[in-house]
């Protein structure tokens, strides 16, 4: 018997970290600065997981679903004024923005609004600042 997903945010305090990416890529172009903190949790016979994304250590948006389906069912993005935009069916829609072939952030579009996420040149690991090149 399968679980119904929620179409609120998942509460994670039931939710274990399972890996963290840096330089999250879209479409195949890594963009420097933007973490993912991916978290699963057991939810009867399948795996539900969320992604937070973050640039500079702030979280930016949200995506979840279950880790057996191609694609996120929901997600949801951070508005300018700290509320949360959503939760939206489906994947976030995700333009990668550059500027003379340098990748500066991502633009998020939700059915209300757009948002800029820019990146910065210094990437955070492990709690060390690294300066990009």
């Amino acid at each position: 018997m399968s679980s119904v997903m929620p179409v609120v945010m998942p509460d994670l305090a039931n939710f274990s970290l399972h890996k963290i990416v840096y330089d999250v890529d879209f479409d195949d172009v890594a963009v420097p600065g933007l973490c993912g903190a991916f978290y699963r949790c057991p939810d009867g016979d399948r795996i539900l997981s969320v992604g937070i994304y973050m640039a500079d250590g702030v979280e930016s948006f949200r995506a979840w679903g279950y880790v057996d389906e191609p694609h996120c069912a929901y997600h949801a993005v951070v508005s300018a004024d700290g509320s949360w935009d959503g939760p939206y069916a489906g994947c976030p829609e995700v333009e990668v923005l550059t500027e003379a072939g340098r990748v500066t952030g991502v633009a998020l579009t939700t059915r209300r609004h757009e948002y800029i996420v820019p990146v910065s040149r210094t990437r955070h690991r492990l709690g060390r600042a690294l300066t990009s090149v």
